[in-house]
């Protein structure tokens, strides 16, 4: 078995500091977003262009900050609220079956019905299969006693609103964090703050702040994403908005818990993805302004 090499998402959320260890300085000069030591103090220069000497500014913004904070928040609440589901059903399976069950393997039996009503073709053999197994998997007397474990693991889910507010939370930081760059790189290239924000505050479609950053840049932004090292990282971004998108405009059950995890996963790396892409690209593209403003 590999190693454990640092804190598990949980233990991320439930600690209060984690937050700030991801964030970055700001250098006032030329915008090089460092993690180095010291760079709190004015005196300690600047790594890439060697100033010194005015007060640095923290990145992400404040917003984007506390959003990350309330993402884990949300995601050690949905964990203790899925251990309270699991022990409440565990107790009811004691009580009725006088069977003594571990959480784990309460949630990996209701996992595997969940599975099971999700296929398209549930025959009779099939549904006496899955009761065989779930027999055997809670250790209980009878096939009659698995058909009722099976209805009370049926009627479980390990999905609450936390899940959901993990997702949804995780899909806004992305999209903000990808304006407040899309705002700089205009800033860049000569254009006002002001019209800088209108221009990105206009395009409220992912597809058209991603043609933007390939209008600014020249790269394609899932290109982009993948020159910072984590495999999948784009395409998982990508299927957490089109979850939240599902959630909020089609259907409440849209959002699993995995799917939570897997926002989890992704918003403890946005501030690093963001500050690669800042140092990478803003000030380093030619001026697109013409091209940009009249689209």
């Amino acid at each position: 078995m590999a190693r454990r090499t640092g804190p598990t998402n949980l233990e991320l959320a439930e600690n209060r500091t984690w937050v700030i260890a991801l964030t970055f300085m700001e250098c006032p000069f030329c915008g090089f977003l460092s993690q180095e030591p010291g760079l709190d103090r004015p005196s300690v220069p600047c790594p890439r262009c060697d100033r010194r000497g005015s007060t640095r500014s923290l990145f992400p913004g404040y917003a984007c900050i506390e959003w990350l904070k309330m993402i884990g928040d949300a995601y050690a609440r949905a964990a203790a609220r899925t251990r309270a589901r699991l022990d409440e059903l565990a107790g009811v399976i004691r009580s009725n079956f006088k069977q003594d069950v571990e959480a784990s393997e309460l949630a990996a039996a209701a996992g595997a019905v969940r599975r099971f009503f999700r296929k398209s073709h549930r025959p009779q053999a099939a549904y006496r299969t899955e009761l065989g197994a779930l027999q055997r998997r809670l250790s209980l007397g009878t096939q009659e006693e698995a058909a009722r474990a099976f209805s009370l693991l049926a009627s479980y889910s390990d999905t609450s609103i936390e899940h959901a507010i993990v997702v949804v939370l995780t899909a806004s930081l992305f999209e903000r964090l990808l304006q407040d760059l899309l705002i700089k790189l205009l800033v860049g290239q000569g254009i006002p703050d002001p019209e800088a924000r209108q221009t990105v505050r206009k395009r409220r479609r992912r597809e058209e702040l991603q043609d933007l950053f390939w209008i600014l840049t020249g790269t394609r932004l899932k290109k982009a994403v993948g020159e910072f090292g984590v495999p999948g990282l784009c395409e998982a971004w990508q299927s957490i908005a089109d979850r939240r998108n599902k959630f909020l405009h089609i259907t409440s059950g849209a959002i699993s818990a995995d799917m939570a995890g897997r926002a989890f996963d992704i918003a403890k790396r946005a501030f690093a993805l963001f500050a690669s892409l800042q140092n990478r690209y803003v000030g380093e593209t030619e001026s697109a302004s013409g091209r940009i403003l009249h689209r």
